[in-house]
């Protein structure tokens, strides 16, 4: 997702978002929670547009109409110890078709084969009971708990990758 396509989704300029992006989007999508998301990688790209591969990519449908199915991207480029931090949305009509398990595996690939990033992260609410055992499927371990501001408890997962 780029500065200009999330500009133009922001501004209410939806057919122009679709063109820059070559993807078709939901109906009532963003709504208040993901464009506090937009809000803020917009302004994280603005203040250092390298980490605009990081932050945003729209998940987009296995057929032909390319439809935006969910997001994927990471907090930033890597900490100090070389970890990334993954979040991911599917919207509700898409869920339980594989899109968050296929995103986030090529998005792991895609750092460790660019980046030789080898250290992942996700946090989870404990509520989220197929984002856990997406999790345990990939292989995460539970690394410990964290308080977020919007989203409350937390379980965090690790994943080091070889």
């Amino acid at each position: 997702m780029s500065p200009a396509f999330i500009e133009s989704l922001l501004a209410g300029r939806r057919a122009e978002a679709e063109a820059i992006a070559d993807l078709r989007l939901p109906e009532g999508w963003p709504d208040p929670h993901d464009e506090r998301f937009l809000r803020l990688r917009l302004r994280q790209m603005g203040e250092d547009e390298a980490v605009q591969p990081w932050l945003a990519r729209a998940m987009v449908s296995r057929d032909r109409e390319r439809r935006m199915v969910g997001h994927i991207g990471f907090h930033g480029p890597p900490d100090g110890r070389g970890m990334a931090e993954m979040g991911y949305t599917v919207l509700p009509p898409y869920r339980r078709r594989g899109y968050a398990l296929e995103a986030a595996r090529a998005m792991m690939a895609w750092a460790a084969r660019e980046h030789g990033v080898q250290l992942f992260r996700l946090s989870i609410s404990p509520d989220n009971a197929p984002s856990l055992a997406m999790a345990a499927k990939m292989g995460f371990r539970r690394v410990g708990e964290q308080i977020d501001d919007e989203d409350g408890l937390e379980l965090v997962f690790e994943l080091a990758r070889e």
